[in-house]
């Protein structure tokens, strides 16, 4: 049985309909996705209004499903560096960081968000897949002591803050300074809870390409949590609204970001064929070469020698019919019409008014910009490009404004 996220209850605004009406009313994976055995909807109401809400105000996400490993000992640097295609043992402390880790044939094994706290102290966050084997057993083959890998998924509750109002919100509940932290930059705050005074943290960060902020805290207090969202709301003179998988697609493909599993295939989502390294998802900036040896780092020096197979490329189209993931591109060349591509994922764009999407791209093909898709027997022009759809200044500006 699916179970609720620890701010279902507080986002979810079909208030007549309990979780288990709802999953008897709705079809997984069509009206909602299984994430780490919670329920994540399509929305909670509107996805549109959700959408709207991140691009003008400001929305909320529960993150708390997403899979959490601490990181800790003075191995801890060790292992990541050898783990992660890029370096993260000289990072400097209190900084969120992309990053990705690979299959030995260089093909991607996940992407995640890790949090480095101090120099012995750091939290992995994969989406969904259980690496815990995994990691043990490669903490065992390379010999690393002074480590400690504890799966803590359950203990922190998180919840995302996303919009040109974020900042505002987060600075109303009490959160001084926030308008000065950097992107991925994370601080330590404290909020009275039912208890005592408790410390989060909050991050600049998000996945919907805008300002954003995700804040952290032990789960039992997401209810202060709540209220104070709550007291900080009605004071700005706003709605809040939170918002699920279709708002948060739309999103995070308008900015080009990834997700493992959706654009690429992954152990927990095996596609023959469907495998991919990070150059081939334009993901390859997270990739040192020239760092220590880690997972996979032969076999990505030899791609980018040789070159790889594919190329990701973002596409829209005016039609509102939705391909199949996985559908063929097709584009002329040297007066042939040949397929050059299949398609990732795709997702309706309120912000753009185009269906829009993640496409995998025969390399040879890469330079294409037109081509096209056959969707219920329709011929329909697309347009390929590389880098994000939508961008906003805000972003990344500090510090952030506050109205």
């Amino acid at each position: 049985m699916l179970k609720e996220s620890v701010f279902y209850k507080f986002l979810n605004r079909r208030k007549s309909v309990n979780l288990s009406a709802y999953l008897k009313s709705s079809e997984e994976d069509v009206d909602y996705i299984n994430w780490n055995q919670f329920v994540l909807p399509n929305d909670h109401g509107d996805a549109e209004q959700e959408y709207l809400a991140i691009r003008h105000s400001c929305a909320l996400f529960d993150v708390s499903p997403m899979r959490k490993y601490q990181m800790q000992g003075s191995g801890a640097g060790v292992f990541l560096d050898q783990l992660l295609t890029r370096p993260v043992s000289e990072a400097t402390p209190m900084q969120g960081i992309y990053v990705a880790y690979c299959n030995e044939d260089g093909s991607l094994k996940d992407d995640s968000i890790l949090y480095k706290y101090a120099e012995d102290d750091y939290l992995l966050m994969p989406s969904d897949i259980d690496h815990s084997a995994y990691f043990e057993s490669l903490r065992r083959q390379w010999k690393i002591a002074n480590l400690s890998i504890v799966e803590c998924s359950g203990s922190l509750a998180g919840m995302a803050i996303q919009g040109p109002l974020s900042a505002t919100l987060l600075k109303q509940m009490g959160f001084g300074g926030i308008e000065l932290l950097k992107p991925f930059e994370v601080a330590n705050y404290s909020l009275e809870g039912e208890t005592a005074i408790s410390s989060l943290k909050v991050a600049r960060m998000g996945f919907t390409a805008d300002l954003g902020y995700e804040c952290w805290m032990g789960s039992g207090l997401s209810k202060a949590f709540e209220q104070r969202i709550s007291l900080a709301s009605h004071a700005m003179g706003i709605t809040l609204l939170g918002y699920g998988l279709s708002a948060l697609e739309a999103c995070r493909l308008e900015a080009g970001f990834i997700v493992a599993g959706w654009d690429c295939a992954t152990e927990a989502d095996p596609e023959p064929g469907f495998e991919r390294s990070p150059f081939e998802l334009d993901i390859g900036w997270l990739v040192n070469l020239d760092a220590a040896p880690f997972v996979g780092r032969d076999a990505l020096i030899k791609q980018k020698q040789e070159g790889g197979r594919f190329v990701r490329r973002s596409f829209k189209m005016s039609s509102t019919l939705k391909p199949e993931d996985g559908a063929n591109i097709w584009g002329k060349v040297d007066s042939q019409e040949i397929p050059i591509g299949s398609i990732n994922c795709s997702s309706w764009s309120w912000g753009l008014n185009n269906m829009i999407g993640n496409a995998s791209i025969i390399r040879d093909y890469g330079e294409l910009k037109q081509a096209w898709l056959v969707v219920d027997n329709n011929r329909l022009d697309i347009t390929l490009s590389q880098g994000p759809l939508l961008s906003f200044e805000r972003q990344k500006k500090t510090p952030a404004k506050i109205y």
